[in-house]
């Protein structure tokens, strides 16, 4: 399972573009969770660095603050998918 959380903000056109992004790039990657939450609906904007959104946080590790570039999601992604590969051959 590769936990992938996406911190947005209301009425962020950015945000909103990622997340059409990362919902579509789910079907490629079976093994990804996909969880969108709202910074205004958390207790504390840890995951966001000062409330800096959208930040992408994959099993645990931040990966995009204010950002995001697919290219590099995609090699970061195929590189845990063949780990989760590798493990399930053992």
């Amino acid at each position: 399972m590769i936990q992938v959380e996406l911190i947005v903000r209301e009425e962020c056109d950015f945000c909103d573009r990622i997340n059409r992004q990362l919902f579509q790039l789910n079907d490629n990657y079976p093994e990804m969770k996909l969880d969108i939450k709202n910074i205004t609906e958390m207790q504390a904007d840890r995951m966001t660095l000062g409330g800096i959104t959208p930040s992408i946080w994959v099993n645990g590790k931040l990966w995009f603050l204010g950002s995001f570039d697919q290219e590099k999601f995609l090699t970061r992604m195929n590189a845990l998918s063949d780990k989760s590969s590798d493990k399930s051959l053992d």
